[in-house]
């Protein structure tokens, strides 16, 4: 096993800011390192890693390949895997359930990857709540944040240029000392030196295929990620101690530091509703992991006009459905004063993949939301899961505003 340097900084980690360009790209930025996570392994462990991503994460890929590195490097120490992963969420819906899909398991480390899914809104609200949610309630558990790549970061990435939502996430990790691997920048470099092709349907000879669609890697693809987030951790070595995050003032004044999940059956529904059958339902068991991931307990309406009530003291809330035929229209009737409709249509017409939408930033204080149905294609039911609450949920019998 590695030998560790044990040092003892009972003040903790002081949260000042780093320098680097968020706009520069750089396979590894160690910041304020992962001495807690050093420190659990120099101990024997038990040390719990937790993964919190999108698809990418959640396939059997770097993600595995990356434990089975830790168990092999440190032979010493017991591992644990929280896989926290569900396809096609980001930051947004990563911060909304940190709670109950991450933190009740108190992990040492979490690994954070969405800069692939960083396109759901409220970017710098979102991660910066993660951040801040990990270290209010678990001050000793060191953050990570990786990032892997899409084909249309390639060229900004052998340009040396950070892509778009790494911006938002390098702004963060400087500001609280967060250390990032970027895990494209070596796909970048080999498919610049003709070694690689990104995107190919089958094998080329002579050269590693990454990915058959240009996003989620094949086996070589995760081997790469991988080795770059081993090389990494080494390079984040260092010193070992028990030190505890410090939080600072916040970036963004409604940052997402108080999120979390609202289950359907805590909303108030109208009489039209009734639950899903997640065993037999044909729509819910079409894309059944992430389906089961994103709204787990499920309820189904097929009339125009009935509704769900949302409460909540905060900024605003998200919805998860099922838009498997379209288009479906939404209304939702915020504060009794504004009304905004959502049509609600399915992209990818293969599959009737479970989705997410949020209300537009509110002023932070009490609000209630109704959602009623405005539009059904024939024979359609609109299929509803858990809420996605930015604040504080509110019992169904608070009263409304005024």
């Amino acid at each position: 096993m590695p030998i560790l340097t044990t040092v003892v900084l009972a003040a903790g980690l002081s949260a000042a800011p780093y320098t680097h360009d968020p706009k520069l790209a750089e396979e590894c930025r160690p910041r304020d390192g992962l001495p807690n996570t050093f420190a659990r392994i120099q101990a024997g462990g038990p040390v719990r890693i937790a993964y919190l991503g999108g698809s990418i994460t959640a396939a059997k890929g770097w993600r595995v390949k990356t434990m089975a590195w830790f168990r092999k490097q440190f032979p010493d120490a017991s591992f644990e895997e929280i896989n926290a992963s569900i396809s096609g969420t980001g930051s947004d819906f990563s911060a909304c359930r940190l709670g109950t899909d991450v933190l009740n398991r108190s992990p040492d480390l979490i690994f954070l990857e969405c800069r692939v899914n960083g396109h759901g809104g409220f970017p710098l609200q979102s991660v910066e709540g993660i951040v801040r949610q990990v270290w209010r309630s678990h001050p000793n558990t060191d953050i990570c944040f990786v990032y892997t790549i899409g084909t249309w970061m390639v060229k900004e990435l052998q340009a040396g240029k950070t892509p778009g939502f790494g911006v938002v996430m390098e702004t963060v990790a400087n500001r609280y000392g967060i250390p990032t691997i970027d895990m494209g920048i070596e796909i970048a470099k080999q498919e610049a030196a003709g070694t690689m092709v990104h995107k190919a349907p089958g094998p080329v000879e002579g050269k590693t295929v990454f990915s058959r669609d240009g996003v989620h890697p094949g086996d070589a693809g995760h081997g790469i990620y991988r080795d770059v987030v081993a090389r990494s951790i080494l390079a984040m070595k260092g010193a070992a101690g028990r030190r505890p995050h410090a939080l600072g003032e916040k970036m963004h004044e409604h940052c997402w530091e108080e999120a979390s999940l609202l289950p359907i059956e805590k909303a108030q529904l109208s009489s039209g509703w009734s639950p899903v059958d997640v065993a037999t339902d044909p729509v819910y068991r079409d894309s059944f992991g992430r389906t089961k991931a994103m709204l787990r307990d499920t309820v189904k309406c097929s009339e125009v006009g009935e509704s769900i009530t949302v409460r909540w003291n905060g900024t605003t809330v998200g919805f998860s459905d099922i838009p498997h035929v379209g288009p479906m229209v939404i209304e939702a009737r915020i504060d009794e004063t504004t009304t905004k409709l959502f049509k609600r249509t399915q992209r990818e017409m293969h599959r009737k993949y479970s989705r997410f939408f949020y209300l537009p930033e509110l002023p932070h204080g009490e609000h209630t939301v109704t959602f009623t149905i405005k539009e059904l294609p024939e024979g359609a039911s609109l299929y509803a899961g858990q809420f996605l609450i930015v604040g504080t949920p509110r019992h169904p019998n608070t009263p409304a505003p005024k």
